[in-house]
């Protein structure tokens, strides 16, 4: 048997459908495993205003990109709203994982399913920015 994982830890800011329904919907040989991890709101609040700081500074030199001042005001935004849930709401924040575990007993087949799985993750990503 031949054995792949596929870990998903970097999401698109926005879904407007559900995140694994065309895997679920595919039918094909696989694990999937969502993991979670709660993490530790001082740790956080400081790692956000880190962050805020940097990508403040990053706005304030304009020497990039239209594309890339956009990135940049939107992770502005979500890293001020993520601390003031934190901060003033006494709001959790967990690390999601999601862990794909496909199986064959064939090596093309394994191919053909990390392939198809990356294709489908690809999609997904895709379809959501038009939107």
């Amino acid at each position: 048997m031949y054995y792949s994982g596929i870990i998903i830890v970097n999401y698109y800011r926005e879904y407007n459908e559900l995140i694994l329904k065309k895997l679920l919907d595919s039918n094909l040989n696989m694990n999937i495993s969502i993991f979670y991890e709660k993490q530790d709101p001082y740790k956080a609040i400081r790692n956000l205003t880190y962050h805020i700081a940097n990508v403040g500074v990053d706005l304030k030199e304009n020497n990039q990109n239209r594309q890339d001042i956009d990135i940049a005001a939107f992770t502005y935004n979500d890293a001020k709203y993520i601390r003031k849930e934190i901060q003033i709401n006494n709001e959790d924040i967990y690390f999601l994982y999601i862990y794909i575990n496909v199986f064959s007993e064939d090596i093309n087949k394994q191919e053909y399913l990390l392939n198809k799985i990356e294709g489908i993750l690809q999609s997904m990503r895709t379809s959501n920015k038009k939107v």
